[in-house]
């Protein structure tokens, strides 16, 4: 059984790292302690695809697969 994960799969996990790391870790803390809900960081996760990732392309998704997601 192969357990490496696919040049697609890496470049989802690369994408969530960098934009988990660069935009949400930055103000979890703060939003954490005002029980927000971070409405634009939302927004950029479902622009960037992440929102849909195992949605078929054709249904609005990203057509990404379980392990990506």
């Amino acid at each position: 059984m192969d357990f490496e994960l696919t040049p697609e799969q890496r470049r989802w996990r690369d994408l969530a790292r960098e934009f988990a790391q660069g935009s949400i870790r930055p103000r979890a803390a703060a939003l954490d302690r005002a029980q927000e809900v971070p409405y634009d960081i939302l927004a950029e996760m479902a622009r960037l695809g992440l929102l849909g990732l195992t949605l078929p392309e054709q249904h609005g998704g990203s057509g990404g697969d379980f392990i990506a997601y």
